[in-house]
């Protein structure tokens, strides 16, 4: 697999990951950034769902065929949706589906304690997993109701076992998130594969942000508080559509250089 050394804690240094849902995305962050996720919260992000649950295996492989096409350098992960790894067999033709379709690097799946075989069913055939741990989206309908795991010993304790047994079972990451920043430093510091956050602090290996936070998409000014946004994008869109519908309404687009003579 090309570049899977960056997923070697003797080798990394920090991950960055982002999420792309297009070619025109996908082709921003080739070779700029580490991971490229097709996630499943292209199903708020682009479709205006409130949960994830509604993202079906159509969603995943149309978006993640297009994407794979233009990644050359950047490791691909792809998100399996919801309730499409309840079982070993469910789990193991619908991941063989994504993989055939779109030919991610890793797959990533929430992980509970009940996840855990079909985490070594996947492995032992051979397929690099991402085990998704902490908050888990997909067990929610109602985002808001998302609480920051990791404050309390047995939540601390609970997720470093949830940890080192995905480690154990052959996961290459763990992906955290929305966990205290002392829970994430411990899961860190007592597991030899890379931990990426996400709301887990500084204290993982990496880092993922879904890209249309990072540049400020979405005009919802309710964002978690891990997003930080690099550019307002929604500000310089607004901007260039209102100078277009302008140009227009005044005559002066298109002018002689935008027409064919």
């Amino acid at each position: 697999m090309k570049n899977i050394k960056i997923l070697n804690k003797n080798f990394y240094k920090p991950i960055s990951c982002l999420t792309a849902y297009s070619p025109s995305i996908a082709n921003i962050l080739d070779g700029n950034i580490d991971l490229i996720l097709v996630g499943d919260s292209l199903g708020s992000t682009l479709y205006g769902m409130k949960n994830t649950q509604g993202v079906t295996m159509d969603m995943m492989i149309n978006h993640g065929a297009v994407v794979n096409k233009v990644i050359k350098k950047s490791l691909k992960v792809l998100d399996m949706p919801y309730k499409t790894y309840e079982n070993k067999k469910d789990a193991l033709k619908n991941a063989k589906i994504l993989l055939n379709n779109c030919k991610p690097d890793l797959l990533k799946l929430e992980i509970n304690k009940k996840k855990l075989e079909i985490l070594k069913h996947l492995v032992s055939k051979k397929i690099n997993i991402i085990s998704h741990i902490g908050v888990t989206p997909q067990n929610y309908k109602n985002f808001n109701k998302i609480k920051i795991l990791g404050k309390t010993n047995i939540e601390r304790n609970n997720l470093l076992k949830l940890a080192k047994e995905s480690e154990r079972l052959g996961a290459k990451a763990i992906l955290l998130e929305c966990i205290t920043a002392d829970t994430a430093k411990l899961i860190t510091k007592n597991i030899s594969i890379p931990t990426i956050g996400i709301g887990a602090s500084k204290y993982c290996d990496g880092q993922v942000l879904v890209f249309d936070d990072l540049i400020n998409l979405s005009p919802n000014n309710k964002k978690p508080k891990f997003v930080k946004n690099y550019l307002n994008f929604n500000k310089i869109a607004s901007y260039a559509v209102k100078k277009y519908n302008r140009e227009v309404k005044l005559k002066k687009f298109p002018n002689l250089k935008f027409t064919y003579r």
